[in-house]
């Protein structure tokens, strides 16, 4: 299985070890976006490696400081699949904002370090994802549409996939024509083999890859059941085994299947496409399009609309070319258009987020391990308009050692930029909303500060309240 890699001037690639990823999760207070594909990732038995995650993303410049906020809380998610059962595609791109203004950049989960290749727009996706499904050799098709429930939607792809194990098999053994109908074991196998061996190119792994939520939980057991129910309904016929058959139940396909079934084998090539937007808190905007390209036009079935973990009908249409670009373009930008033309060419993007570069790194240094001697990466510089403070007054007497540290003080909203010395001109840190302080003297305006794991530095004491 490979990975889709948009061309794109000037694309880089960096890795993130999963070690060092672990030391994420031992900042208090820190945590993934729902987005996030490290939500998904189990951290390794191995120590974490802190100094190495520092050094990682201070080395992050230009565009790719935007890396860190799109891997830990992206706003908009693209996953795309591609397979025809010898060969499988699949590609995760991820950005910081919901609308693709920012830069984007593309996941890839390895067994030791998550991937990240760009910087991307949102145009390099689409035109990667028009190019995999290779317009040029599909047809204009008259529209055609066929309704399921969800649960006779999923045994449909399973008689999809047990119809098409069964030609493969007439085709080794040399045999001509179709097969005439798909026996109840049959269904249950395809079932089965879909979720313990997930490959985009078969119709159940395909959309259970897009749609885990919506797999039903025991359906191997019922997946004869439903189809049974659809028998009535005139999507097929079934036709009792006779007594001592290893068959069974064989199940002869209605008109309409029996094309949907013939069409999606000839030159099949599964395609998949899930968008995740995330524009305010816990409430995700989920695009759903999965199907069959073939010579003759686009299967497709669209899931949007059915909610995480619910169910509703899902309509499979038949598509032309034309309809299925202007289907997922629409999918990918979204309502990007409208606000794009908003952006000035030149400026760079912009957005508030607590999952910058900077506000990581001085999160790293300050919940660092008092045993960790490691030097510290270089600091982001402070910001030319950040207040400076002034030294008018004699040093306040520090207080008798506590027999514990205490804070006295939180890093107000905004966060707060901590230096050295009280110097403007020493070296700065930027310290993250929420950070718990310790006051260890004023000098003027100045604040000396202290950290529980024995950093201390200066800041703007009036900011502190």
């Amino acid at each position: 299985m490979s990975d889709m890699t948009p061309a794109a001037a000037g694309a880089q690639e960096i890795a993130f070890s999963k070690q060092a990823l672990k030391a994420l999760g031992e900042v208090p207070g820190l945590r993934c976006g729902a987005l996030s594909p490290l939500v998904r990732i189990a951290p390794p038995d191995a120590p974490s490696d802190r100094v190495g995650l520092i050094g990682a993303l201070s080395a992050l410049t230009g565009q790719w400081t935007w890396a860190a906020p799109a891997l830990l809380d992206p706003r908009l998610t693209v996953a795309m699949l591609f397979g025809d059962g010898d060969t499988s595609a699949i590609g995760q791109y991820l950005w910081p904002d919901a609308d693709a203004l920012g830069p984007g950049f593309r996941a890839t989960v390895a067994a030791d370090a998550v991937r990240l290749a760009g910087p991307l727009s949102g145009d390099e996706v689409l035109l990667s994802c028009l190019d995999l499904a290779a317009l040029d050799g599909v047809a204009e098709a008259e529209p055609l549409r066929m309704s399921f429930s969800l649960e006779q939607f999923w045994a449909t792809l399973a008689l999809l996939d047990a119809y098409r194990i069964l030609l493969l098999r007439r085709r080794l053994s040399r045999q001509g024509g179709y097969p005439a109908g798909v026996s109840a074991a049959g269904l249950a196998e395809s079932w089965k083999a879909g979720l313990a061996l997930p490959d985009p190119g078969w119709s159940v792994s395909l959309f259970a890859l897009l749609r885990p939520d919506l797999v039903p939980a025991g359906f191997e057991a019922r997946v004869a059941g439903v189809v049974d129910a659809m028998d009535g309904a005139g999507l097929l016929t079934k036709l009792a085994g006779e007594p001592g058959d290893p068959l069974g139940d064989v199940y002869i396909l209605s008109e309409g299947l029996d094309q949907l079934c013939k069409a999606v084998l000839t030159g099949i090539v599964h395609v998949g496409l899930a968008v995740e937007r995330l524009r305010a808190e816990n409430e995700i905007e989920l695009t759903t399009i999965g199907g069959w390209r073939t010579s003759g036009g686009f299967w497709l079935a669209d899931l949007s609309a059915i909610p995480l973990g619910g169910s509703g009908e899902v309509v499979v249409s038949l598509l032309g070319p034309s309809y299925f670009t202007r289907l997922i373009e629409g999918a990918l930008r979204g309502a990007t258009r409208a606000t794009a033309a908003s952006v000035t060419p030149g400026v760079p993007f912009e957005m508030a987020t607590p999952y910058s570069r900077d506000e990581l790194v001085a999160a790293l240094h300050l919940n660092a391990p008092a045993a960790d001697t490691a030097a510290p990466a270089e600091p982001a510089s402070a910001p030319s308009d950040a207040p400076v403070p002034t030294q008018t007054a004699e040093p306040v007497a520090p207080a008798p050692p506590a027999p514990m540290w205490t804070p006295s003080h939180a890093v107000p909203s905004g966060g707060l930029t901590a230096w050295a010395s009280p110097d403007p001109e020493s070296k700065s840190v930027q310290l993250a909303a929420g950070l718990p302080l310790a006051l260890v003297e004023r000098l003027g305006d100045w604040a000396h500060v202290s950290a529980s794991n024995g950093w201390s530095g200066w800041v703007d004491g009036r900011r502190l309240g």
